[in-house]
């Protein structure tokens, strides 16, 4: 790099530098932590409306169908998903690039105010939001014992001041609830009230009055100040006297094991789970509390998910202060000038932090490769002399062309272009930085003469050099059968499929999804049969599952025995079970179908799904929507509601109560909000339940099947919509399946019928397997000159080498190689032969010992890339030397 017009404006250039300096200070704190580069997600808007004890038809009609309409008038986005369900509608709206969400919103409120009146009445307001995936940043808290005097809210509040915090959810280990049971077969006789009305006077009785000392005035009290007020309450009695509760039902205090709730290594437990921001919000969060926890020691921090990695960022700071120190001691080893070691930290510091501030602000995440890589450069950056860029330039332009069009192709990782443009920047940076601040660092640095170094650099060099002495024939053909055999072992061993694998460590997330078809029941049984397999196995030493109606969340810190077994095989059933953050993910494709209604698509697509299963390669077959399921339909005629004074209306409403329980209330019960729940003792088997009578407000116990008929229909849970179509999906699961010709013949069969197949989509973004031969390719292309031919052919070999030599000992951890040989290759052309200077793999082979002793996945990957550098750097030595038998003279 030309350093004329560096000196020449060297003060305006310090001045830049130190200002984007202090800018990117200011944003590295939103860094984040992966193996893994997470695809790229659109933006979308999510429209929540919720209707409640309405049926997914009733909401489909009233409520999607109504909302679709008014955003047909709304541009912005490029597609439109709804469900209908029980209750609520969710309407998903996928954003066109370089919208202003902000804008889509207020239009949607805006336009959704303008026609309230198509809604009904008793719908709540929507909530519209911009919809975002899962914060995966969380720390669980857990209450080891009952202290009195320890204020849980008090807790709470200091927590939800720390700065980073997004959320922070409370999960009792114990549910407990007032339950107001009535007996709706004592109510039937004229002078007692219907449910209706006892339903309505416990949820609107004033309990007296209360003084409000902090504001002066008196407030309608809505709970009483005991349970057993509940049994004196007086009802509503057509003999013009109030009737007890007692006369009618019973009150009782419950308290149980929660369903929704947290255990931890299967027993249920009292937690907390806070949502971190970020990453480095979440190791702000986790030292804030430290302080918190010790005031409040009956609460533990028991898990934090990205601490693992946040370790090995803090043991990577460590190494890195041991590079200085190694470079500092060898520095008379490696030829460094005195001031040429300051200058280079202070550049190498000045790039690094521009570096980070760039991953920051495009969210690319930091992890085990990463810090492989910055070892790396430091290591190297010290003591290479680079040549001048311009000098290859024409030569790198036509190469790098060619890398970026494997990876367009996808013969490449795109993750693999990541890291070359990563190793270009710190090249460029370092080498300008150091040009521009040699012009004002003199801070000079001791230079070190250890005589053991030198004897072991003397015994090296001797080892290594032995292969100049003379041969016979016989050893020379042994040599070259053997580097024949492995250059072709290899070169076939390139040829082969191989994974971005990275170990995600012992502390990781999971999540078992369940399909609507199943109840909530079965989902509670399967999650507890999976949590139990899990423990049974002893894969884990910590395991807390968060349970739900529709999924669970798994936390775990692996084992030994775990980290080497994994989560496999794991008795799920209909349910599916994935690790979050995986590298490999066989998460299966979507099946969609549309064009019908949705009895129509179900009654063609469940036929399809037993010969899906047994389709070559198909391992699970899941639906991803709720059949249908068995409902009575209430058909009368309205002549006879008016002729007996009642409508349907209230028919119904005195159905609703009868077959589901409400909440009326809460009350303070040893100061905790506990709800007050209605619920009437009742019959639910069909052919009792048409035949039942029903209490109607004018005191009359209708028996409505001798005036009206229930027909049985099929009543579906949820119903799908996708840009305007009814729809259903299928997930499927396998290895090796052809899709194309599952779609073909899937297409076939459903020829003669109006469902078609819509899509086949991957259910989620994962990495592909590579070939290493392309990147091997691209390797020659990068080094080949003209001149040095055979210099070359030596370094491809060297590589594949490297390749046989990292697959048989660490396995087929590509992306290892891959960061490996592609810092290595851009050192090779960029810099004076620095690997022919064998003392410089002596403070290698230090740093090698070094990472050997740090624990965790990161120090393994570390210890395995630096002792891959080693090797090539012995090996390139050693078969150089060979090659002298050969030749007299070696062109470099």
């Amino acid at each position: 790099m030309s350093r004329a017009w560096i000196r020449c404006f060297r003060y305006r250039l310090l001045a830049v530098a130190i200002f984007i300096v202090l800018v990117s200070v200011f944003c590295i704190d939103k860094l984040t932590f992966a193996d893994e580069i997470s695809p790229e997600i659109s933006k979308t808007i999510q429209i929540t409306v919720n209707w409640p004890n309405k049926t997914a038809i009733q909401v489909e009609e009233k409520i999607t169908k109504p909302w679709e309409q008014i955003l047909k008038s709304i541009s912005g986005y490029k597609s439109i998903e709804s469900i209908s369900e029980v209750g609520s509608s969710l309407i998903r709206l996928e954003l066109r690039e370089g919208i202003e969400i902000q804008n889509v919103i207020q239009s949607i409120r805006n336009e959704y105010l303008l026609q309230r009146h198509r809604f009904p009445e008793d719908s709540l307001f929507p909530r519209i939001k911009l919809g975002r995936l899962e914060n995966q940043y969380i720390l669980i808290l857990q209450n080891i014992r009952n202290d009195p005097t320890k204020n849980r809210k008090g807790l709470e509040q200091k927590i939800r001041n720390i700065s980073g915090l997004e959320s922070l959810v409370h999960y009792s280990h114990k549910e407990r609830e007032i339950l107001v049971q009535i007996y709706s077969d004592w109510i039937q006789t004229q002078e007692f009230p219907s449910l209706s009305q006892i339903f309505t006077t416990i949820r609107n009785f004033q309990w007296g009055f209360q003084l409000d000392e902090s504001l002066g005035i008196w407030f309608p009290k809505d709970y009483p100040p005991n349970k057993e007020s509940f049994s004196k309450l007086g009802l509503p009695s057509r003999l013009g006297e109030g009737i007890k509760f007692s006369s009618l039902g019973k009150v009782a205090f419950e308290e149980r094991a929660v369903r929704h709730g947290t255990r931890i290594n299967g027993a249920s437990s009292e937690t907390m789970i806070l949502n971190a921001e970020s990453a480095t919000s979440l190791y702000h969060l986790t030292n804030e509390l430290k302080p918190i926890l010790a005031e409040y020691n009956d609460w533990i921090l028991l898990y934090s998910s990205h601490q693992e990695l946040v370790n090995e960022f803090i043991r990577f700071i460590i190494i890195l202060i041991s590079v200085d120190l190694v470079l500092i001691i060898f520095s008379s080893y490696l030829n460094l000038e005195r001031f040429h070691l300051a200058v280079y930290f202070f550049s190498y510091y000045t790039s690094l932090l521009l570096f980070l501030s760039v991953c920051s602000i495009f969210a690319y995440p930091l992890g085990k490769m990463n810090f492989f890589l910055f070892i790396v450069w430091k290591y190297f950056f010290a003591f290479v002399s680079s040549k001048r860029i311009s000098f290859w330039n024409k030569k790198v332009s036509y190469s790098l062309f060619i890398f970026f069009l494997f990876v367009y192709l996808d013969w490449i990782p795109k993750v693999f272009g990541l890291i070359l443009l990563a190793n270009l920047y710190f090249y460029i940076s370092i080498s300008f930085l150091n040009s521009l601040f040699g012009h004002f660092v003199r801070i000079p640095f001791p230079q070190f003469k250890f005589r053991l170094f030198d004897t072991s650099f003397y015994f090296l060099r001797k080892v290594l050099d032995q292969s100049k002495q003379s041969k016979s024939l016989f050893k020379v053909l042994g040599i070259f059968v053997f580097f024949a055999m492995g250059i072709l072992f290899s070169f076939f061993s390139s040829i082969s499929l191989y994974s971005l694998t990275i170990p995600n460590g012992s502390i990781q997330m999971a999540r078992l999804e369940f399909p609507t078809s199943i109840p909530e029941q079965e989902t509670l049984r399967i999650t507890k049969q999976v949590e139990d397999v899990i423990l049974e196995r002893n894969l884990t030493d910590l395991l807390v599952v968060k349970q739900s109606a529709t999924n669970a969340d798994f936390y775990f810190r692996l084992n030994e025995l775990g980290v080497s077994n994994g989560m496999r095989n794991l008795p799920s059933e209909s349910g599916y079970f994935h690790v979050l953050g995986e590298s490999i993910v066989n998460s299966g494709h979507i099946l969609r179908f549309s064009n019908a209604e949705t009895s129509i698509l179900e009654r063609n697509i469940l036929p399809l799904v037993p010969w899906i299963r047994n389709f070559p390669g198909v391992t699970e077959v899941i639906l991803c929507f709720q059949p249908s399921v068995d409902g009575l339909e209430l058909q009368s005629n309205a002549k006879f509601g008016s002729f007996l004074n009642f409508g349907k209306e209230e028919l119904v409403s005195e159905r609703s109560l009868d077959l589901q329980s409400a909440i009326v209330g809460r009350m303070l019960i040893d100061k905790k909000l506990t709800d007050i729940r209605f619920l009437v003792k009742q019959n639910k088997e069909v052919e009792n339940y048409s035949g039942k009578g029903v209490k109607l407000s004018n005191g009359i116990t209708l028996f409505d099947k001798s005036i009206s008929h229930y027909k049985e229909i099929k009543t579906p849970g949820r119903i799908y919509h996708k840009n305007g179509d009814t729809s259903l999906e299928l997930l499927v699961k396998g290895e090796n399946i052809h899709w194309n010709e599952l779609e073909s013949k899937i297409n076939k069969l459903l020829s003669e019928g109006p469902v078609r197949l819509s899509e086949i989509s991957p259910q989620k973004k994962s990495e592909t397997k590579s070939r290493a031969i392309f990147l091997f390719i691209w390797i020659f292309i990068y080094s080949f000159r003209k001149k040095s031919k055979l210099h070359s052919w030596m370094i491809l070999i060297l590589f594949l080498f490297l390749f046989r030599i990292q697959i048989s000992i660490f396995g087929d951890e590509y992306l290892l190689f891959g960061a490996t040989s592609i810092t290595l290759v851009i050192f090779e052309i960029w810099s004076r032969d620095y690997i022919n200077y064998l003392k410089h793999c002596i403070p290698l082979i230090f740093l090698v010992l070094i990472a050997y002793l740090f624990p965790g996945e990161g120090g393994k990957f570390l210890f395995e890339g630096l002792l891959l550098v080693s090797l090539f750097i012995l090996m390139k030595f050693k078969l150089f030397s060979i090659l002298d038998l050969f030749k007299t003279k070696t062109t470099f």
